[in-house]
């Protein structure tokens, strides 16, 4: 039995041994500093507009004529198109199911469906309860009150969102999103987007800019070119953190900190009003973004993720990725880049 029970042992440590780097992470994680986030989906969210458009200029005939009309695209779908009359759809039938062609700026009326896509060669002004399968627009697109897009949504100029819509699939612009209050919508990507007016991100952090040097507590430890903590970290108010942390615990962050590199926490990583990370923030719960708070890098958490009132993410030149199970944007919350909530993200 002995030998037995000699060679059972030396060949579980055989088979464990590739196994000893993951198991010595779970019970005592030492993680790398910031996330280096490469975010490779910025072309992805206009993704089924750029196709819409593709498909239209294949199938469009060529010969439409000016006016008012329902044809057939070259594919055999049916399409109608109009220029002076959006009255004409308020028809039975009239656009229900036919793709619509909007050749002209217009304003519709409201309480309208469009069960096949929508696209508008110039400014569109969609009317309060109007109901969209997609809708594309080549320039300024502005949504009313409690509309509701079901498949993508695509503006290449500045895109406008009503209060209670739904925007489901993908969202994007060209330019900008500006959004009202109790907009629902799951994956969004534009130049800015806002809840309410655009906020600008700070100067640049630097060292002269007279806040105090953060004192590490006795237990932390520098690895590589950042700082770990085992427990949790309460980071005091107005003081300059130089590099990276990383924090086994919660992360809080006091009013008007500073954060010179970039933080990850193991539980909820909170900013208080004020306080800035110019690198990424990542926690593997929740991320609580503060009023006028700043993370210059992407925000991610395995939870919720809120932008409080005139928080901002990245900047004009510091394209950005917030992501969560949950987002929750605050009036004046701005995001430089694309937001994605898997369970939804909504304006509060």
């Amino acid at each position: 039995m002995g030998p037995f029970l000699v060679l059972l042992g030396v060949t579980l440590l055989w088979f464990l041994l590739p196994l000893l780097p993951a198991l010595s992470e779970l019970l005592r994680p030492s993680d790398v500093a910031p996330l280096k986030v490469v975010d490779r989906s910025a072309g992805l969210i206009s993704f089924f507009a750029r196709n819409f458009r593709q498909y239209l200029e294949k199938v469009l005939p060529a010969e439409a004529g000016a006016g008012d009309y329902a044809a057939k695209l070259l594919d055999g779908t049916e399409f109608v198109r109009v220029t002076r009359r959006p009255d004409q759809l308020a028809a039975p039938g009239a656009a229900e199911n036919r793709l619509v062609v909007l050749d002209a700026p217009l304003t519709l009326p409201g309480n309208q469906t469009f069960l096949m896509e929508c696209y508008a060669r110039g400014p569109l002004v969609s009317g309060p309860e109007t109901n969209y399968r997609a809708v594309y627009a080549e320039h300024e697109l502005t949504l009313g009150e409690s509309n509701r897009v079901f498949r993508w949504t695509h503006a290449g100029g500045p895109l406008t969102v009503g209060a209670h819509s739904v925007l489901r699939g993908r969202v994007s612009s060209d330019s900008r999103v500006m959004l009202g209050p109790d907009v629902v919508f799951e994956r969004m990507g534009a130049p800015v987007i806002a809840h309410g007016s655009v906020q600008e991100p700070p100067a640049r952090p630097n060292g002269a800019n007279g806040l105090k040097a953060w004192q590490p507590p006795v237990e932390a430890r520098k690895v590589g070119d950042h700082t770990r903590i085992e427990g949790d970290l309460d980071i005091p108010k107005g003081v300059r953190v130089s590099g990276s942390l990383v924090v086994a615990g919660r992360l809080r962050i006091g009013a008007g900190a500073l954060v010179e590199g970039s933080v990850k926490a193991h539980r909820d990583i909170e900013l208080a009003e004020g306080a800035q990370v110019a690198g990424a923030a990542v926690t593997k719960t929740r991320l609580s973004i503060g009023a006028g708070s700043w993370v210059g890098g992407p925000a991610l958490a395995e939870k919720a993720i809120r932008l409080g009132p005139n928080a901002v993410v990245g900047g004009p030149q510091l394209p950005a990725t917030v992501s969560g199970t949950e987002v929750e944007l605050a009036a004046g919350a701005t995001v430089y880049g694309q937001i994605s909530g898997m369970r939804g993200a909504r304006t509060v």
